[in-house]
């Protein structure tokens, strides 16, 4: 009878850290998101580098870069597999979100500045813009039940875990919960200022104008200080904030 194959250690080590890297450039790109566009349109010479939303950057000289990462991240989020099936679900959804979000582009109102793609314009459909904002209220809506949920569940069996490692467990978990309402809050002022207190009612008010890419920035941050809290076992440790939580 041919022997049992025995486990490969090494196999297992190298497919924890893959998993950890996953949600580390997940993490990166959300984090990195609003200033790269910024920073491209800056760099070409945009005549205003901010936009309304981060959508629009999708009509700018930022047009790459914001249809590229949703893209990248789409991937990755359709390639990353979690502890449960619950959590592949919301993952493959996320997934889809973000293609979804990088393939129906917002209408061109408001847009200010060079316009790098006005060429679609006379292409685009009213729906294409409704399903533009169902695909990133869900996305959104699916970062947040990943701090909620899903991150605050261990990787590994933390039975017999001393008192310190639970004290940074639990610090970590605090840190999703936060994440997880910020997120929530920043969907929530988003249509507060988009349905409720508008730009037409406060034509002067900078908040008001650009409070789309604001609150978006925010979710982002929120979004991706999480998934990089999550993957901070291949951070250095030698960062004081991580030691805090690791």
């Amino acid at each position: 009878m041919k022997p049992q194959a025995q486990p490969n250690n090494h196999d297992h080590h190298d497919s924890v850290i893959s998993y950890k890297q996953l949600r580390m450039f997940i993490g990166l790109l959300g984090f990195l998101l609003t200033f790269l566009l910024i920073l491209t349109t800056s760099v070409l010479g945009d005549s205003k580098v901010f936009k309304i939303s981060i959508s629009h950057y999708y009509y700018s000289f930022g047009h790459i870069i914001f249809v590229g990462s949703l893209c990248i991240m789409g991937g990755l989020f359709l390639t990353y597999r979690g502890k449960d099936r619950w959590e592949n679900r919301v993952s493959n959804l996320s997934g889809a979100f973000a293609i979804g979000v990088a393939a129906f582009p917002t209408k061109l109102n408001g847009y200010e500045g060079n316009e790098y793609l006005s060429i679609f314009d006379p292409f685009y459909r009213d729906w294409m813009n409704i399903v533009h904002f169902a695909c990133a209220f869900c996305l959104f809506l699916s970062f947040s039940i990943f701090c909620l949920s899903f991150f605050q569940k261990s990787d590994e069996d933390i039975s017999e875990a001393s008192t310190e490692d639970m004290d940074k467990k639990k610090n970590r978990n605090m840190y999703y919960r936060i994440c997880g309402i910020g997120i929530l809050l920043s969907i929530a002022l988003i249509a507060f200022f988009s349905f409720i207190v508008t730009e037409k009612d406060h034509p002067n008010s900078i908040l008001v104008k650009y409070s789309t890419i604001i609150f978006e920035s925010t979710a982002l941050f929120f979004f991706s200080t999480s998934w990089l809290m999550k993957s901070s076992d291949i951070l250095s440790p030698k960062i004081p904030f991580m030691n805090y939580f690791r």
